[in-house]
C-alpha cells in the first residue's frame, strides 16, 4: 500500500513566527547536508558517478549483479521441480487422467447454465451447488448463487495436471519483469506524485517473450514447449509482488540524510527489515485458506479483470452460455486489443492535453462564483462545491485510472453500500460539523498555499492555542520532533501549539476507521460465524468440508497437493524469529513483545477482512489501528509506532495477496506450491531490489531529490505520521478529555450497527437484502486530501455495468465485460507511464485551455473569484501584498 502523495504544510512554530521556523527549518537541512560522519549505507553503496544518468546505469548494474545469484538459483530450483515432475508423471503406476471436465462432478451437465440471482433459475440440472444442500437462508448459499451468475462464463471448466507451470520459462521471465518493475517502482515512488507500473503491464509484455521462447527449438526442460496460461500466471504473481515494499518507507525515513539521517543503519539491517515485514504475513494466507480460498462465496471480484486477461490471451474453455452463444463472434483476443487502442487512445486526454477532466467540481459551475472579493470562495463553493478544498458535491473525473476496473466487476450492492457511505460521510455528516462548528476553529483553518479560504478536505495539522498568534494556521508534524531524543514528542513545543486541531473531514475519517474495525468484527460474527465454526471443526479433525469438497474447482484441485498447514506454521515461526531479531538488534527497533502482539492483531483481523476483500472487492487496512493501538501503549515512542504500523499494515496486506494469488491458482487450476513459489521468489527478489533502489536515489543520484518533481511527498507524509501518532501519540487526541474523545464511541456504534439488519433477516423477513447492509463497507470512507470526484462516477460505472449490462446484454456481459476491464487498467497504466516518463524528461503540453489551466491558479479555477486559466487577476495579488501577478502583469 502506497500512501497518497500530499504536499506538507508550512512549518509554524508557536509563539515563534513563521519567518523564525524557516530558518530553523533551513538550517536544519543545512545541518543534515553538511554531516561530516560517514554514512553507514552510503560507504556500503557508494558508486562513483559524474550525473544522475551515469549514476543511474550505475545502479542499473548493480542491482543486476545483486540479483544475478537469486536469478541462477531460482532457475536451478525450476529445474529441479520440472524434472522431479516429469519423473513422478513417467513413474506413477496409477496415471493421472489427461483432463478433469466440469462434466465429471456431481451436480453438473453439459449444458452448464449458471445462476442468475436476479431472475428465475432455469429449469432441470443447474450445476449450481447452492441446491444440492438445503440451508435456507445461509448467506454463504446466497453468495454462491450470485459468484455461479457472475463467474463461470469466464473461468476455466477443466484442466489437464500435465500442463506445464513452474518451468525455467516462466521463472526467468518473471524474474526478469520482477526486478525491472521493483527497480523502476521504487524510484518513481520518490517522485513528488509517485506512481507504480501494475503487473497486468509486465503480463501483457511477457505474452510475446513466452511465444518467442515457445519457438525455440523444443528442449523437455529449457523449453517445455507452447507457452501456456499456467506459466503465464506464474509470471504476472511474480511480477505483481514488485510493488515498493511497504517497509521502504521505514528505511527512507530513518535514513535518509533530510529525514531522520540515522548514519548507524547499514544496508543489511535495512534489507532485513524489509523482509521480515514482506514474509511474515504470508503465513496467515496458509492457515486462513479454508476460510478465504476454499469456499465458493469467497470470489474475489478483484481478481476477475485479470482472469479476463488471460482467458482473453490463452482461450480457456469457460461456460458458454445460452445468452451468449452465437450472439458476439469476435473473439476476447481481438476485444481485448480493441478496448486497450481505445482507452490508450483517450487516456492522453486527461492524463496530458486535458489533465483538469481528473477531477471537476461539478458544484461550484452549477452554484457559480459568487460575488466575494477575488479568490475567496462562497460558503458553499469552500465547503461543498469545490472538489479540491471541499466535499466534492457532484464531483466528477474523467480519468480511468482513479476509477479502476474494480467498480466494472464489483457486485452491485457493495458499490450502493460504498457509496451511500461516502456519501453520508461526505456531502451530508462533514457539512452539518462545519455549520454546527463541532470542534471550533472550521472558519480559520488555513494553509500557506490559500490564505484566503477555510479548508475542509485537507490532513493537515492546526495550531489551536488560542493564546498563538498563528492560531487557526497549518503547522507541520515535523515541529513536534525531539531530535536529540530519538524523535520522540518535544514537550516544550507541543505545548505552544496544543490543543492541535485537524479538519471535520479529516477527524471523521479517523471516525469511520473506527467504525470499521469493529463493525467487520461483528459482521462476521453474526453472519458467517457459523460457517467459520463448521470449516474450523472439520479443520481440527483433518476433515474436507462438505460445502468446499462440492466447488469443481476444489475437485479439480484434488489431482495437485496442497502445502499442509505445518508447513505455513514452520515458516511463520522462522519469519517470527527472525523478526524478533530484527526488532532487537537493529535500529528498526521495537519492544520484543510487540512482535507477538503484532501477529495477535494481525490474527484477529485477516478472517473478517479477508472476508469484506473476497467478496466485496474493498480492501480494508490496520494502518489506523495499528497506530492507534500501539500509539497508546507506547506513547511517543515515534521508531516504534512506525515500525509496529508497517508490521500490522503489512502482514495484514501481504496475507491477503497471497490468499488472492491462491484464489486465482485455483481458479485457472495451478499448483498450490507453484503459486507460493512464485510468490516467495518474487517477493525476495523485490524486496532486495526494491532496498537498492531506495539506497541508489538516496545517496546517488546527485542533486536529483528535492528538484523539481522529485519532492519524495509520500515518505514526507510517512515521516509526518509518525509525529502524529508517535511523537504527539493518540492519547492527545483521542483520549478521554482530549478535543476529539467523542470519536472513541465510533468503537462502539461500529460493534452494534450490524446487529439491525442481522435482527431484521431473522425476526422480520428471511431476505438476502439484509446481508446487503454491510457494514464495514457503509463505513469505509477514507482519501481526506485527494479530489473528492470518485463517488458519482463510481457508481455510474457500477450502475451501467452491474445493472443494465448484466440484466438488458447479458451476451456482452458474459463474453467481454472482464476482458474490457482488463484492457482498460492496462491501457491506462500505460499512458500513465509514459506521461510520467515524458514529465521526467521535461516534456510536456503547454498550450493554456480551459481544460489545461496554468500552475498559477487551482485547478477548479472556476470556483474562484478574479481567477480564469490563466491566473488571478490584480486585486488578488495586492490583497496578497504583491504589486504583480504570477504571469509578470504589473498591478496598481
Amino acid at each position: 500500500m502506497r500512501h497518497r502523495a500530499q504536499t506538507l504544510a508550512a512549518l509554524v512554530t508557536a509563539p515563534l513566527s513563521a519567518h523564525a521556523a524557516n530558518e530553523r527549518l533551513s538550517s536544519y537541512l543545512q545541518t543534515a547536508r553538511s554531516q561530516s560522519q560517514p554514512h553507514a549505507a552510503k560507504t556500503l553503496l557508494q558508486l562513483p558517478s559524474s550525473t544522475p544518468a551515469d549514476a543511474f546505469f550505475q545502479a542499473a548494474a548493480t542491482t543486476g549483479g545483486a540479483v544475478l545469484g537469486a536469478t541462477v538459483a531460482v532457475a536451478v530450483l525450476s529445474l529441479l521441480v520440472q524434472y522431479a515432475t516429469i519423473r513422478r508423471q513417467s513413474n506413477s503406476k496409477t496415471a493421472l487422467p489427461k483432463q478433469f471436465s466440469l462434466t465429471e462432478y456431481a451436480g453438473a451437465s453439459a449444458e452448464f447454465v449458471p445462476l442468475n440471482p436476479l431472475s428465475p433459475a432455469h429449469d432441470g440440472d443447474s450445476g449450481s451447488i447452492a441446491p444440492l444442500i438445503d440451508r435456507e437462508g445461509d448467506p454463504e448459499f446466497d453468495d454462491i448463487e450470485q459468484v455461479e451468475a457472475h463467474l463461470d462464463f469466464i473461468v476455466p471448466q477443466s484442466d489437464d495436471p500435465s500442463t506445464p507451470a513452474f518451468t525455467v520459462r516462466s521463472v526467468t521471465l518473471g524474474v526478469f519483469w520482477c526486478i525491472v518493475l521493483s527497480f523502476s517502482n521504487c524510484v518513481l515512488s520518490f517522485r513528488s506524485v509517485p506512481f507504480i507500473i501494475d503487473g497486468l503491464v509486465a503480463a501483457i509484455l511477457a505474452y510475446p517473450l513466452g511465444n518467442l521462447w515457445a519457438a525455440l527449438p523444443y528442449h523437455r526442460l529449457l523449453n517445455p514447449g507452447a507457452f501456456t496460461v499456467k506459466e503465464h500466471v506464474i509470471i504476472y504473481v511474480m511480477a505483481a509482488t514488485a510493488t515498493v515494499p511497504y517497509g521502504i518507507d521505514n528505511v527512507v525515513t530513518q535514513v535518509h540524510p533530510l529525514l531522520m539521517n540515522n548514519t548507524s543503519i547499514t544496508f543489511l539491517q535495512s534489507l532485513s527489515f524489509v523482509l521480515v515485514t514482506q514474509f511474515l504475513g504470508y503465513g496467515f494466507a496458509g492457515l486462513t485458506r479454508r476460510f478465504l480460498v476454499k469456499p465458493t462465496a469467497m470470489w474475489w471480484p478483484s481478481l476477475l479483470p485479470t482472469i479476463g486477461l488471460f482467458s482473453s490471451f490463452h482461450k480457456t474453455d469457460s461456460v458458454r452460455t445460452a445468452s451468449s452463444e452465437g450472439t458476439f463472434k469476435m473473439s476476447r483476443f481481438s476485444f481485448f486489443w480493441i478496448a486497450f487502442a481505445c482507452m490508450f487512445i483517450y487516456e492522453w486526454v486527461p492524463q496530458f492535453f486535458a489533465p483538469a477532466l481528473q477531477a471537476i467540481s461539478l458544484g461550484c459551475l452549477l452554484a457559480g462564483k459568487g460575488a466575494q472579493s477575488s479568490g475567496v470562495l462562497s460558503g458553499f463553493n469552500a465547503v461543498a462545491g469545490s472538489a479540491q478544498t471541499g466535499v466534492g458535491v457532484l464531483g466528477l473525473t474523467f480519468d480511468w485510472t482513479s476509477i479502476g476496473a474494480i467498480y466494472l466487476v464489483q457486485p452491485f450492492w457493495a458499490n450502493v453500500a460504498n457509496s451511500f457511505g461516502i456519501l453520508m460521510f461526505t456531502w451530508v455528516a462533514t457539512p452539518l460539523l462545519v455549520a454546527t462548528d463541532m470542534w471550533g476553529l472550521n472558519s480559520m483553518l488555513r494553509t500557506e498555499q490559500d490564505p484566503f479560504n477555510p479548508v475542509v478536505n485537507t490532513q493537515h495539522l492546526f495550531v489551536g492555542n488560542p493564546q498563538s498568534p498563528d492560531l487557526g494556521k497549518a503547522v507541520s508534524p515535523l515541529f513536534f520532533y525531539n531530535k536529540s531524543d530519538n524523535y520522540n514528542i518535544n514537550e516544550t513545543a507541543y505545548a505552544t501549539a496544543a490543543p492541535i486541531h485537524v479538519s471535520s473531514m479529516f477527524a471523521l475519517e479517523y471516525g469511520s476507521a473506527f467504525l470499521t474495525v469493529t463493525s467487520a468484527m461483528s459482521h462476521l460474527a453474526l453472519w458467517y460465524g457459523a460457517d467459520i465454526l463448521r470449516q474450523v471443526k472439520n479443520a481440527m479433525r483433518q476433515m474436507k468440508d462438505e460445502v468446499d469438497g462440492l466447488d469443481k474447482h476444489n475437485k479439480m484441485m484434488e489431482a495437485y497437493p496442497d502445502i499442509p498447514d505445518i508447513a505455513y506454521v514452520i515458516f511463520m515461526a522462522f519469519a517470527t524469529v527472525a523478526a524478533l531479531v530484527v526488532s532487537l538488534v537493529t535500529p528498526y527497533n521495537m519492544p520484543w513483545w510487540a512482535i507477538f502482539f503484532n501477529l495477535f492483531l494481525v490474527g484477529l483481523f485477516v478472517v473478517p477482512y479477508g472476508v469484506i476483500y473476497a467478496i466485496t472487492g474493498t480492501q480494508l487496512f490496520l494502518n489506523v489501528l495499528s497506530e492507534f493501538v500501539i500509539g497508546l501503549i507506547i506513547p511517543g515512542q515515534t521508531v516504534a509506532v512506525n515500525c509496529f504500523k508497517s508490521w500490522g499494515t503489512n502482514n495484514l496486506a501481504q496475507a491477503l495477496r497471497l490468499s488472492a494469488d491462491l484464489k486465482l491458482g485455483l481458479y485457472l487450476h495451478l499448483p498450490p506450491y507453484a503459486i507460493v513459489a512464485a510468490q516467495f521468489i518474487g517477493t525476495l527478489v523485490s524486496s532486495i531490489v526494491g532496498t537498492i533502489a531506495a539506497y541508489f536515489i538516496m545517496f546517488n543520484s546527485g542533486n536529483l531529490l528535492g528538484s523539481t518533481g522529485w519532492t519524495y511527498n509520500g515518505y514526507q507524509t510517512f515521516y509526518s505520521a509518525g509525529a502524529i501518532w508517535g511523537a504527539i501519540g493518540p492519547s492527545r487526541f483521542f483520549g478521554i478529555g482530549s478535543l476529539y474523545q467523542n470519536l472513541l464511541w465510533c468503537f462502539f456504534i461500529g460493534a452494534g450497527a450490524p446487529v439491525l439488519p442481522w435482527l431484521g433477516n431473522k425476526y422480520i423477513r428471511k431476505s438476502k437484502v439484509w446481508h446487503y447492509i454491510n457494514f464495514p463497507i457503509i463505513f469505509s470512507f477514507g482519501n481526506t486530501g485527494a479530489p473528492q470526484v470518485l463517488l458519482v462516477m463510481t457508481f455510474l460505472v457500477g450502475l451501467v455495468s452491474q445493472v443494465y449490462l448484466y440484466n438488458r446484454r447479458r451476451a456482452f456481459y458474459e463474453k467481454y465485460l472482464y476482458v474490457m476491464a482488463s484492457a482498460f487498467d492496462a491501457a491506462g497504466g500505460v499512458v500513465n507511464v509514459v506521461v510520467s516518463l515524458m514529465t521526467i524528461g521535461g516534456v510536456s503540453f503547454t498550450v493554456l485551455h480551459a481544460l489545461n489551466p496554468s500552475s498559477n491558479v487551482p485547478v477548479d479555477y472556476y470556483c474562484y473569484p478574479g481567477a480564469d486559466f490563466t491566473d488571478f487577476d490584480c486585486a488578488y495579488y495586492l490583497a496578497l501584498g504583491k504589486n504583480q501577478t504570477a504571469g509578470g502583469v504589473q498591478c496598481a
